[in-house]
C-alpha cells in the first residue's frame, strides 16, 4: 500500500457513465468530473449510454419519453411501480442491458477504465454484466442522484453506493453496513488482496455511504446571505426588502410556469386590493400590466421594487423561454441564451427570464422562495443552498417518491395545486426578513451537501492508494 495521502503510482482511468433521461444524472456526471479531475495521476472520461446506438433512436426514445410525462403521466407512474418489483421487471431490465452491452462494448475496452462511477440505473446494469462477463476486475460505483434507490440500481458486482441519505441504506441492502462520515470513506483493505488473487465475487457486498448528490462546484462556493440577497435586489433595481420568487424547471424546462406565474401575479392583485380598499389613485400612477390576455389578470401601479418579483429560469427549453417573455410584452433583440433578460415592471409585479445559466447558485441564495420540480438534482441544489422550497406538482415516479422523502425529513413543501402555492407563497411572504435568512442558514447547515462530489473523489484517492 502507497503511503498515505500520496496517489497510487499508476495512473487511474475514471469512466462516468450517464445516461441523458433528465438533466439530473448529466449534472451529478459533470459535478463528479469536476471533483475527480482534481485528483493527481488520474484521467477522467465522460460516457453517455446514448452514444451506444444510433441518435436517431436516441431522440425517439427521449420525444417519447417526455411525451408520456406529459400526456400520460399515470402510465409512467405505474412502469415506475412495475420496475421497482423484483420478477419480471429484473428479466427486462437484464435483456435491454444486455442489448445496449453488445452496442457499449467496444467502447469500454476502448477506454480501458480501472474504475466507473454510474449516475443512472442503465449504465450500471450495462457495467454488471461487462464485469459478470468479461472483467470482473473493474471497481463500480453507482452514484444515486435521487432520494430513492429504484431496483434497477441494485446490481450484481456493484462495489458501492453514494446515497442521498443514511436513512436510504435498507433500499439497496437491509441491514447494510453504512460509512456516512469521511474518516469511513475508503477503500475496504480487503479489496487489493481480493483483485491480486482474482477473487472478486460479484456477490459481495457492496459498501454504502451517505454523502449527498453530487452538485456542481458552484454550489459550495457559499457567500454571505445577507450579502447575495442585497446584489440580488440591487441588479434588478428592486429594494433590499423586496420578495423574490425564483422558478426553477430543472434543464428541460418542463414546469407549468405560465400557470405558476398567473398564481404569482393574482397573489399580487390581491394584496393591492386589500391595501388600496377605500382609497382612489390619482390618474397620474394609476398603471395596470395584463401578464396573460387569456385570462385578463393585471397588476395595480405603485413604487417599482416593491411587492412580488419573478426569476423565471426554463433552462434548455427556448420555446418556453420565448412564451414567458411574450407573457410579459418583452420586445427584446439580445440572442444570447445564457444572458438574464431583465423584464422590469413598473409595478408591484415584475419578471426576469432566463434560459440556462451558472448563476443558479446565487439566483438560489438570494431569492426568498424557490419553486421547482421534484428531480434529485433540483433539490440537492436547493438544499446546499438552503433555499425555502415549494415543489409544484410533482410528476410520478421518481419525483413524487423525492417530494415524499425531502418533505418528511426536510421540511420541504409540496403543492399540489394553484391554491396549494398560493398560501405556501403567502406564509413566507408574512415572515420577516431576518427570519428567512435565519432559516435558510439553519437549512443549508443541517440539510445541505455541497460537498458531496468532494467526499467521493477522497474515496477514489483512498482507493487509488491501495490499488
Amino acid at each position: 500500500m502507497n503511503s498515505a495521502g500520496k496517489p497510487g503510482t499508476k495512473k487511474l482511468k475514471i469512466l462516468i457513465l450517464s445516461a441523458p433521461i433528465g438533466s439530473g444524472h448529466r449534472m451529478a456526471a459533470q459535478a463528479l468530473e469536476e471533483a475527480l479531475s482534481r485528483l493527481e495521476n488520474t484521467e477522467v472520461v465522460q460516457g453517455n449510454v446514448f452514444s451506444f446506438f444510433p441518435a436517431v433512436l436516441g431522440r425517439l426514445f427521449l420525444r417519447s419519453y417526455e411525451t408520456v410525462l406529459k400526456f400520460c403521466p399515470g402510465l409512467y407512474a405505474m412502469s415506475y411501480r412495475w420496475g421497482n418489483q423484483n420478477s419480471g421487471s429484473l428479466r427486462m431490465r437484464n435483456f435491454i442491458n444486455s442489448l445496449l452491452l453488445g452496442l457499449g462494448k467496444s467502447f469500454i475496452e476502448k477506454v480501458k477504465p480501472d474504475l466507473v462511477f454510474s449516475t443512472h440505473a442503465t449504465p450500471t446494469g450495462i457495467m454488471s454484466l461487462y464485469k459478470e462477463k468479461y472483467n470482473s476486475h473493474i471497481w463500480l460505483g453507482v452514484v444515486v442522484t435521487d432520494f430513492t434507490v429504484h431496483r434497477w440500481l441494485v446490481c450484481n458486482g456493484v462495489d458501492a453506493y453514494f446515497l442521498a441519505d443514511e436513512k436510504l441504506a435498507d433500499l439497496v441492502l437491509p441491514g447494510s453496513s453504512l460509512k456516512n462520515n469521511e474518516t469511513e470513506a475508503k477503500a475496504e483493505p480487503s479489496f487489493q488482496d481480493k483483485k491480486a488473487s482474482g477473487d472478486l465475487h460479484l456477490g459481495q457486498v457492496p459498501q454504502v455511504f451517505a454523502c449527498g448528490i453530487p452538485v456542481r462546484k458552484i454550489f459550495s462556493e457559499h457567500r454571505d446571505t445577507v450579502a447575495l440577497r442585497r446584489d440580488l435586489r440591487k441588479e434588478f433595481g428592486w429594494e433590499e426588502e423586496a420578495f423574490v420568487c425564483l422558478l426553477v424547471g430543472g434543464g428541460g424546462g418542463m414546469m407549468p410556469m405560465e400557470k405558476i406565474l398567473n398564481v404569482l401575479v393574482r397573489i399580487t392583485c390581491e394584496g393591492e386590493t386589500a391595501k388600496d380598499a377605500g382609497k382612489e389613485e390619482s390618474a397620474g400612477n394609476a398603471h395596470s400590466e395584463s401578464i396573460n390576455g387569456r385570462n385578463g389578470a393585471t397588476v395595480s401601479g405603485g413604487k417599482r421594487g416593491q411587492g412580488l418579483h419573478v426569476i423565471a429560469v426554463t433552462g434548455h427549453n427556448d420555446a418556453l423561454r420565448r412564451k414567458l417573455e411574450n407573457m410579459a410584452s418583452l420586445v427584446s433583440k439580445d440572442k444570447e441564451m445564457d444572458k438574464v433578460t431583465r423584464i422590469m415592471g413598473e409595478g408591484n409585479f415584475s419578471l426576469a427570464v432566463t434560459g440556462f445559466t451558472d448563476e443558479m447558485p446565487k439566483l438560489m441564495q438570494g431569492a426568498d422562495l424557490v419553486i421547482t420540480k421534484g428531480g434529485g438534482v433540483s433539490l440537492a441544489e436547493c438544499l446546499a443552498c438552503g433555499a425555502d422550497v415549494a415543489v409544484y406538482s410533482p410528476l410520478p415516479g421518481q419525483e413524487k417518491v423525492n417530494v415524499a422523502f425531502v418533505q418528511k425529513e426536510y421540511g420541504v413543501r409540496i403543492a399540489e395545486d394553484t391554491a396549494q402555492l398560493a398560501e405556501i407563497v403567502k406564509r413566507v411572504q408574512a415572515l420577516s426578513v431576518s427570519e428567512r435568512i435565519r432559516l435558510q442558514e439553519c437549512r443549508k447547515k443541517e440539510f445541505g451537501h455541497p460537498d458531496a462530489a468532494e467526499k467521493i473523489a477522497e474515496f477514489t484517492k483512498n482507493l487509488h492508494n491501495i490499488m
